[in-house]
């Protein structure tokens, strides 16, 4: 056997030579395999990706099957999937899903969704302990109170449309006989609920502005009391049933704070893997946003 050229035997030792023949040889095998090109022009339809097609078309709750499906039928379907794929295909090859800001979104949303689905898998199965119950409590136990609540009733004098005296003459004269008379044919139209049940101060300050708190002041003694001002105009309430604020019970959430538990745990894995995948990035900031 002739020895090699000094040429070529400096080329067959040059390490990116080397490496350009490396990759030379894999893609000459993935071509021969079928795992290059050619099978992105091959659309493969089985049973699982028409299965799914069909769900996805008739809808999460249809009981519609494949085995359900005349011969026409089914063949209609494959070849509403085939033009879907193709087109799916020719959208991705063209880059239509780089530059379109809800398909963007759409493409992150399933993939948290695909990283939650398996932090489920890899945490839903240990056991919470009685130490994360205890800590998941403290750390959580304002979300657990049941804040104070009022039940009650009201009429209303409208200030706008009698002027804001007027409305209050009104409200102090039905004051006196509101007790024991029909309160509903009293006072004016409102504009909301004349009597509300288990509501909260926070609730209640969208409607009545800084006079919610006054309502919470007032005594559960069954009688009217008033005039209280409102945005709205003037008011006679009668607070017909008070719960105070509740402190959570440990005991009676702990089928609560097991569930919050676990989701905190996906939650956990899910941020660990977007982080190993950013990770995997090499990130350049623009100049001009890091002297801003």
């Amino acid at each position: 056997m002739k020895p090699l050229s000094p040429l070529l035997n400096g080329l067959v030792k040059d390490p990116l030579v080397l490496f350009l023949l490396a990759g030379l040889a894999i893609y000459v095998a993935m071509d021969v395999a079928g795992l290059n090109r050619g099978d992105e022009r091959v659309i493969v339809v089985d049973e699982q990706a028409l299965s799914v097609y069909l769900t996805d078309r008739s809808g999460q709750f249809s009981d519609a099957t494949l085995a359900s499906l005349s011969p026409q039928e089914r063949q209609a379907l494959v070849d509403q999937y085939v033009r879907d794929e193709a087109l799916f295909r020719e959208a991705l090859a063209l880059g239509l899903d780089r530059d379109d800001a809800a398909i963007r979104r759409r493409l992150i949303q399933s993939l948290r969704f695909s990283l939650s689905a398996a932090g489920s898998e890899e945490t839903g199965d240990a056991a919470v302990s009685e130490e994360e119950l205890r800590s998941y409590y403290d750390a959580n136990r304002q979300r657990y109170v049941q804040s104070a609540s009022i039940s009650y009733s009201q009429i209303f004098f409208d200030s706008d449309r009698r002027g804001r005296d007027a409305a209050l003459a009104a409200a102090r004269d039905a004051l006196t006989v509101a007790d024991g008379s029909d309160w509903l044919a009293m006072g004016d139209r409102y504009p909301y609920q004349r009597n509300r049940s288990a509501v909260t101060e926070s609730s209640l300050q969208s409607e009545w502005g800084e006079a919610a708190a006054r309502l919470f002041a007032l005594p559960a003694d069954g009688h009217w009391q008033g005039p209280i001002e409102s945005p709205h105009g003037i008011h006679l309430v009668r607070i017909d049933q008070q719960q105070p604020r509740q402190e959570p019970d440990f005991e009676q959430l702990r089928a609560s704070l097991t569930r919050g538990v676990l989701q905190q745990r996906e939650e956990q894995a899910q941020a660990q893997a977007v982080a190993r995948i950013a990770e995997g990035y090499r990130i350049e900031v623009a100049p001009a946003l890091v002297d801003m």
